[in-house]
C-alpha cells in the first residue's frame, strides 16, 4: 500500500500556523478521491488575493508547477481534479484570525505510476507576505497495480 508523510515547512511568523494534516484514504490509492484535512489557526485575517504555488516532482524532475488563487479556488472556480473548502470562508469573505479547517479534495488518476512524489505547497498572502508551507511525501511503489 501506498505511504505518505508531510512536514511543516512554514516559519513561526507565517500567517497560517498549520496544526495537523489528516489523508482519506490513509492511505491514498490510485483512482480514489483523496481529501486532505488541514487544520490550522490564521494569525490574522486572510483576504482575497491569497495563492499558493503547488509543485509536483518525481525525483528531482517537475511534474507539475502551478499558481492557484486561494479564493478563487475557495469560490469552486476552477482546477480540473481539485476541489477547495474551508469551514470559515466559501470564498466571498476573508478567512478570520482564529481556528480553521481547510478540506482539499483531489481526483487521482488510476494510472499513477508506481513511485515516490513530493508535493510542495507554498502559499503567500495578498501582500506577498508568507502564508503557509508543506511539503507531502506519497510513496506508491508499494501499491498493486490499479
Amino acid at each position: 500500500m501506498a505511504s505518505w508523510g508531510y512536514q511543516d515547512q512554514g516559519q513561526p511568523t507565517d500567517a497560517l500556523q498549520i496544526k495537523s494534516v489528516s489523508v482519506t484514504p490513509d492511505p491514498p490509492k490510485p483512482g480514489s478521491t483523496v481529501t486532505l484535512r488541514i487544520n490550522a489557526v490564521a494569525t490574522g485575517e486572510i483576504a482575497d488575493g491569497a495563492y499558493f504555488d503547488l509543485t509536483v516532482k518525481l525525483g528531482l524532475i517537475k511534474l507539475l508547477q502551478r499558481r492557484y488563487d486561494l479564493f478563487e479556488e475557495l469560490r469552486g472556480g476552477g482546477a480540473e481534479g481539485l476541489k477547495l473548502s474551508c469551514d470559515t470562508s466559501d470564498g466571498k469573505k476573508p478567512i478570520p484570525t482564529g481556528d480553521t479547517v481547510l478540506t482539499a479534495a483531489i481526483d487521482l488518476p488510476r494510472e499513477v505510476p508506481r513511485a515516490k512524489f513530493r508535493l510542495q505547497v507554498r502559499a503567500y498572502t495578498t501582500d506577498e507576505d508568507d502564508l503557509a508551507a508543506l511539503d507531502f511525501d506519497v510513496d506508491f511503489l508499494s501499491s498493486p497495480p490499479a
